[in-house]
């Protein structure tokens, strides 16, 4: 099993207490090899030792990914090499930078958004208001070389046509509120169309809405029996048809 990997592993683990969460009950971890393949598929996935990444933007401001985190997002992308990449939630589009950076050139990079003063379907919480009224979304993909192929998206992802769009690599970093994440979790699982793609979602473990829901999700809906968290992060983890 690509989930079972046999060399050394990351041993840092996310133990400090967060501001946002209330008495988790954590997924199993998936722990990652130092010097074996990352959720890679196929026969190149035995050759893969040590895997290049682009990270054009490094250390990030108040509720972006680690750079831990960042580093496993460039990594998946990189060695899977999705056609197709979508992003629910762009904030100030560090991430987006770093999936752009390490997938093919070809590859279609879409990134939804809710832009400030946009009315939500459901609530969200009190205390993220700050990611979502800012001047601009996807600040830092001014300038880089890859902004034109990222195809910026607004809306609300509750209420966001979705029907037109595929991937095979899809973020999951909106709303924390619990609905958002139920929302959001059965969007992305729409986007793969049936086919195999991986799913990753942050802020497992921080945010008490995010848990709670995939918790929820892992224990009642047999589609996402199979998450499981990536050690060491906050990134919660499916992968399909693998």
């Amino acid at each position: 099993s690509v989930f079972q990997p046999g060399r050394p592993a990351y041993t840092l683990e996310l133990v400090r207490p967060h501001r946002h969460m209330r008495n988790p009950k954590p997924l199993a971890p998936l722990v990652l090899a130092l010097a074996s393949p990352l959720l890679v598929a196929g026969p190149a996935a035995a050759h893969h030792r040590q895997t290049p990444v682009v990270l054009p933007v490094g250390e990030g401001n108040d509720g972006s990914v680690s750079l831990l985190e960042l580093t496993v997002l460039a990594r998946l992308v990189r060695e899977r090499q999705p056609a197709e990449i979508f992003e629910i939630g762009t904030f100030d589009g560090r991430t987006t930078c770093a999936l752009a950076a390490n997938a093919p050139q070809a590859a279609a990079i879409r990134t939804l958004d809710l832009p400030p003063d946009h009315s939500t379907l459901y609530a969200v919480e009190s205390s993220e208001r700050m990611f979502i009224d800012k001047p601009a979304s996807g600040s830092l993909l001014q300038g880089q070389p890859f902004a034109l192929r990222v195809q910026q998206l607004y809306g609300d992802s509750a209420t966001f046509d979705f029907s037109g769009y595929r991937a095979s690599f899809v973020f999951v970093d909106g709303s924390h509120a619990y609905d958002y994440v139920i929302n959001d979790s059965d969007r992305a699982l729409r986007l793969l169309g049936g086919g195999p793609g991986v799913i990753l979602w942050h802020d497992y473990g921080e945010w008490h809405g995010v848990t709670r829901a995939l918790n929820h999700l892992h224990s009642t809906d047999a589609r996402f029996a199979g998450l499981r968290q990536i050690r060491g992060t906050s990134l919660a983890v499916l992968e399909v048809g693998g």
